[in-house]
């Protein structure tokens, strides 16, 4: 008895079930739109949105906060176009995210209906953004195609296309099973060098206002609590990048963002710390804000599990190449804790000019009769 043949889009919805998948985002267009009603049918909750670039960033938010695969699945032509803005910004930030985009059919052929009014030659551009670009032009090698697409996607945002009349074609899927390729696996904490350590305690040794600058790799690590203990040990101020806003809120010491969107509070810690230590943080040109934001001269000392992210941006004095909460807790351990007076940030006038701070009096609010100043919304919808 032979096995009933399914559409392709059919047989991509299931393995995407069977990978775990349990919910995608999009704009439904007439190229994928059969597909986005398997997904759902199979229990895949999808979430609709109004443009393509908004739905991308759904995902690679997603990815992030969950740290599972984030999915989109929109349209061609426009629609591919749409969505150039967070495709890059994803792929740049190495968010595991598969975008899944419609295509043209591979057997197109002239016919009395005029031009294909959606003609866009996805493949460029996607690839000219930065991204990998996976095509299932073949219906027996769709699954496949999808498989090696996902494993990509696990490494950094990767684009997938489904020509329209492979989508409904149907193959026996016993015939044209997926592709069965292991998950990456998930790196060991990496432990720093000792001399390495010994390098950043001899120079910790001599600041006495230091600073710690929390970045994404940071909070990928589960460093807080040992961030924040370091901190206490040392006599240091706690600071975070863009993305990884309010990760100290509530503790005395958090001087909030550093860079381009840092406030006047923060400000005047930072511009007085004696060496900076970033965990996990890029140094871009926003957390630098185009080198003003540190200190002139002050040493940096960079932690980054990957070594090819440090002093990429910004110059650093000292490199510890390790996992932030291995490095944190080793600097905690070669350095011999500090008595009060050794630690200016966490006493007065410090402690009381944070703890007093009000961020809505950093600026007067410049409403006019029709507009209303994005700042002071922004204050009032954080504190709903």
């Amino acid at each position: 008895m032979s096995t009933p043949s399914i559409p392709v889009y059919e047989a991509l919805a299931a393995d995407i079930k069977a990978m775990g998948v349990e919910v995608a985002f999009g704009l439904i267009s007439d190229d994928t739109a059969l597909f986005v009603a398997t997904l759902d049918a199979l229990g895949i909750r999808f979430y609709g949105t109004r443009h393509e670039n908004t739905a991308t960033a759904m995902a690679e938010g997603y990815a992030a906060s969950s740290g599972k695969l984030g999915v989109a699945v929109l349209g061609r032509g426009p629609a591919t176009a749409n969505a150039l803005h967070a495709s890059a910004y994803a792929r740049r930030g190495k968010a595991p995210v598969l975008l899944i985009f419609g295509e043209a059919a591979v057997g197109a052929s002239m016919n009395a209906y005029g031009p294909d009014l959606k003609e866009f030659d996805a493949q460029a551009v996607l690839r000219a953004a930065g991204l990998p670009v996976f095509c299932a032009s073949d219906p027996q090698g769709a699954r496949q195609t999808l498989a090696a697409a996902v494993a990509s996607a696990h490494t950094g945002t990767t684009a997938l296309l489904l020509p329209v009349d492979v989508q409904s074609t149907r193959i026996d899927p016993q015939a044209a099973p997926p592709a069965r390729l292991a998950a990456p696996a998930k790196p060991e904490p990496q432990a720093p060098r000792a001399s390495a350590i010994a390098a950043a305690a001899a120079l910790l040794g001599t600041s006495r206002k230091p600073l710690i600058l929390a970045g994404w790799g940071a909070y990928q690590s589960g460093a807080r609590e040992a961030l924040i203990a370091l901190a206490e040990h040392l006599g240091a101020a706690l600071g975070t990048t863009l993305k990884g806003k309010d990760w100290f809120s509530g503790h005395p010491m958090n001087v909030g963002i550093v860079g381009s969107y840092s406030h006047a509070g923060g400000r005047r810690l930072i511009d007085e710390a004696d060496c900076v230590i970033a965990f996990g943080a890029g140094l871009n040109a926003r957390t630098t804000a185009m080198g003003s934001a540190l200190p002139k001269g002050v040493p940096v000392i960079h932690v980054d599990a990957d070594r090819s992210s440090i002093g990429r941006w910004f110059g650093a004095d000292v490199a510890l190449v390790g996992d932030a909460r291995l490095c944190a807790n080793a600097l905690r351990e070669a350095l011999a804790p500090r008595d009060a007076k050794d630690k200016p940030f966490h006493a007065e006038p410090y402690r009381s000019w944070l703890d007093g701070f009000d961020l809505s009096k950093d600026f007067t609010p410049q409403h006019t009769a029709r507009t209303v100043d994005p700042r002071a919304l922004a204050l009032a919808l954080d504190a709903q």
